[in-house]
């Protein structure tokens, strides 16, 4: 039995989106990963959108298990995101609308 889950942004290898910005919320977001993505097969494969490292691809058993963030408690998630601290993207000006079009250039 072979599954895959492509997870965006939500669960990276090693890590997780950031909630800091565009109404984000790091309760909702470890629900999501908790009841969504967490409850499929261990070993289903997990293709982040990105990663900044080079790695393409893990399990759900490797970030249920080794995702410094993913295992600790909500309460310990919440404050770890609440308290990241990263800069603002730098090419978030440009990568938000584009996004919203999905890409798309010129009229729609």
């Amino acid at each position: 039995d072979y599954g895959a889950v492509f997870t965006g942004d939500a669960v990276l290898i090693r890590g997780c989106g950031r909630t800091d910005f565009q109404q984000g919320s790091a309760d909702k977001l470890y629900t999501s990963i908790q009841t969504k993505i967490f409850t499929l097969p261990d070993h289903y494969f997990v293709y982040p959108a990105h990663d900044y490292t080079g790695q393409t691809c893990s399990s759900i058993l490797e970030e249920k298990t080794h995702n410094p963030r993913l295992t600790k408690s909500r309460e310990e998630f919440i404050e770890i995101m609440n308290n990241l601290n990263l800069s603002y993207p730098k090419q978030i000006d440009k990568a938000l609308p584009a996004n919203v079009i999905c890409g798309l250039q010129g009229d729609i």
